[in-house]
């Protein structure tokens, strides 16, 4: 049973670009008129990596990445990648590295704009069995006016990290551009956060995961390519749930990180 437990752990918090970055925004005028084809890509350095409020990276900083192919302003694929070290406990797959790869739809109408796919988690380098899974996602945005922009985020899987479970991930979310008080126009500034709830259900082993709730909440400073984000991150799990249920009572509480990210086009090349 820990052995099965520990398995679930490796892909619990299950991050990926719709979330750590909650697909980054396409860089301004990043779609060509003309060709109608673009690949946008970034790096971000982080001082640990969280998803759902679960620790992935045991607290150490890590390295992300991202490359997306988009096509006349509608079609995207892509994929993501993040580096890993899971907390120290028995029976986990221990993968070094996390790659989401997926393919979706997203389309602007004025200020509404709706996102959806599918992506598929590899965990490179298991020990053990293989927890990889697919995941359907819907990532609806609508900006309201200049400076509040308002969204939700739905995930849902029937074969949770390859185990037959139930899983939906349900969040909403809000940004807020600041007042630019300097003399540069390149500068921007925002402050965001997401509020959401957590299901899983029932594995086909018989696992019972508990719900709980998830939150975040952070500033942010852009200029040009570049984003350094302040963020924090909160659940509602308890360390015991943590030690009883994912086997290492280091996978929850609160958790503060800080992200240098660059993100451009080829488009915006010259």
């Amino acid at each position: 049973m820990r052995t099965g437990l520990a398995a679930l752990a490796v892909a619990a918090a299950a991050g990926s670009a719709a979330e750590a970055a909650d697909f980054v925004e396409p860089p301004a005028g990043s779609v060509p008129s003309l060709s109608n084809i673009d690949v946008a890509f970034g790096l971000t350095l982080a001082s640990q990596y969280v998803a759902r409020g679960l620790a992935q990276s045991d607290g150490d900083p890590g390295i992300q990445a991202y490359g997306e192919a988009r096509f006349f302003d509608l079609l995207y694929a892509g994929a993501w990648a993040a580096s890993l070290k899971l907390p120290e406990s028995k029976g986990l797959t221990d993968p070094a590295l996390e790659v989401d790869a997926y393919i979706g739809m997203r389309r602007s109408w004025d200020r509404l704009t709706l996102d959806g796919g599918v992506i598929y988690f590899w965990y490179a380098g298991e020990t053990g069995r293989n927890t990889d899974y697919w995941e359907p996602y819907f990532k609806p945005s609508y900006q309201l006016n200049d400076w509040l922009t308002i969204g939700a985020l739905l995930r849902a899987t029937n074969n949770f990290v390859n185990l037959g479970g139930k899983e939906a991930y349900l969040l909403g979310s809000a940004k807020i551009k600041l007042p630019n008080l300097t003399t540069n126009s390149d500068l921007g500034f925002y402050l965001s956060g997401d509020f959401g709830h957590r299901w899983i259900g029932k594995t086909d082993a018989g696992f019972n995961f508990p719900d709980y709730y998830v939150w975040n909440a952070g500033v942010g400073a852009a200029y040009k390519a570049m984003t350094l984000d302040l963020r924090y991150w909160d659940t509602t799990l308890s360390r015991r749930e943590c030690g009883l249920l994912l086997n290492d009572r280091g996978w929850c509480g609160d958790r503060y990180l800080v992200s240098l990210s660059f993100d451009t086009a080829l488009s915006k090349l010259k």
